[in-house]
């Protein structure tokens, strides 16, 4: 099976490390709170560009927090193709989630935001990316673009075992260039009450910050590797599909368009080539969401994937195109 995510071969690689990493954790008795979780919490400021930056136990608490450490309120712009989570955690928040159709590409369509509006949550979908306006107060939703410069005020990540950086379990982070938006996230991460939001426990261990300090060292060669990846199949795919993740962008997920998905995701997985939806279904029935969620398929980009099983890829797709040309590209 060519899968969409190897974190076993991931393990393989850095098993050494990660042990030894886990050892000097469980050697200093100080499994919670310690200065693994702050030199992490500082490397993923500095790759943010900014100062400050607080570890939380998943992506979604991550955005949940920033925007009451924000002190956003009312309606909050958000793309109407993205993960549940992000209007779940608006809505946690005490927000209303105002849902907005996106550009081909998935990203939020700055221009059919109401004026009336002033808050949005930005999400690089996919790990495109693109500059923020300034017309509009946004938080990042930066589950998926880990890696980009923040161009927010206030960004949150996840973690999670399929995204970029990957935990070995949940986990995510806030980063800021204001350090008191930090300061109220690392109250609510410990159960203290911040403007009337109630906090919980939202941390992640030592052992887990300690593992992502190895694979944080390694991230650049995995997004090059994703990039190349990307590279090839822009090249050797544009004439069959649709690619729509930026090739030069922060590559997390490698999605295509095409109107025959249902038909290529059976062929692929006939030969064992595991795609998943992007997404079954947009958050809010909106044109282009809809229609994109109804085209949108992933294919394995992970930096762990060999040569030959992208050609593998490469090639089914081009036999299923090839030899069952029914109708346009798209």
């Amino acid at each position: 099976m060519i899968r969409l995510h190897n974190l076993n071969r991931l393990y393989e690689e850095l098993s050494p490390s990660l042990e030894r990493m886990n050892g000097l954790v469980l050697k200093s008795g100080r499994v919670m709170l310690g200065e693994f979780t702050e030199e992490f919490e500082n490397r993923i400021a500095t790759v943010a560009g900014v100062e400050h930056a607080a570890v939380v136990g998943s992506g979604s608490d991550a955005l949940y927090y920033a925007l009451i450490a924000e002190k956003v309120d009312g309606p909050v712009a958000m793309p109407a193709q993205t993960f549940i989570a992000t209007s779940n955690s608006i809505a946690r928040a005490g927000c209303q989630p105002v849902c907005i159709d996106v550009k081909p590409n998935g990203l939020l369509d700055w221009n059919l935001v109401p004026q009336e509006i002033e808050t949005a949550v930005w999400v690089g979908l996919f790990g495109n990316t693109e500059h923020i306006p300034d017309d509009w107060f946004v938080i990042e939703d930066g589950a998926q673009h880990f890696g980009a410069p923040l161009q927010a005020d206030t960004a949150a990540y996840s973690f999670d075992p399929t995204k970029a950086l990957p935990n070995f379990g949940n986990g995510g982070a806030v980063v800021s260039w204001d350090k008191k938006v930090i300061d109220r996230v690392k109250e609510l991460r410990r159960h203290h009450t911040v403007d009337g939001h109630v906090g919980g426990n939202s941390i992640m261990s030592e052992r887990d910050c300690a593992e992502m300090l190895v694979k944080l060292d390694h991230f650049p060669f995995w997004q090059e590797r994703r990039q190349e990846i990307a590279r090839d199949y822009h090249q050797q795919l544009s004439r069959y599909v649709k690619c729509v993740t930026d090739a030069d962008g922060q590559v997390s997920k490698f999605v295509i368009e095409t109107s025959r998905r249902a038909n290529l995701e059976a062929h692929l997985a006939r030969r064992k080539i595991e795609t998943k939806r992007a997404y079954e279904f947009p958050i809010a029935t909106l044109d282009r969401a809809v229609a994109n969620c109804h085209k949108f398929l992933q294919l394995p980009c992970d930096p762990y994937m060999t040569d030959e099983e992208l050609l593998a890829v490469v090639v089914a797709i081009k036999e299923f195109f090839e030899e069952s040309p029914l109708e346009g590209l798209l």
